[in-house]
């Protein structure tokens, strides 16, 4: 039973990870290919951005902050 709970937290972590991978990459393609562009990739880039535009600063920060150690202190063991 504890093998198919740990393949499908590892199946979840690695849905995760390809899912803010493809925004990331629909982000910096905006940026490279720019607004006038038509179809997924800009309307992707415009829902993270007014996302992040939306949470305040404090939070970001304090998220990337949390991820850095978690990944830090997983790394050590």
């Amino acid at each position: 039973m504890l093998g198919w709970i740990e393949r499908i937290q590892r199946l979840g972590w690695f849905t995760v990870e390809v899912s803010l991978l493809l925004i990331i990459l629909c982000v910096l393609l905006d940026i490279i290919i720019g607004t006038s562009a038509v179809g997924y990739i800009p309307m992707v880039a415009s829902n993270a951005k007014a996302f992040l535009q939306a949470v305040p600063a404090g939070t970001t920060l304090g998220i990337v902050i949390l991820v850095f150690l978690y990944w830090f202190i997983r790394s050590r063991k």
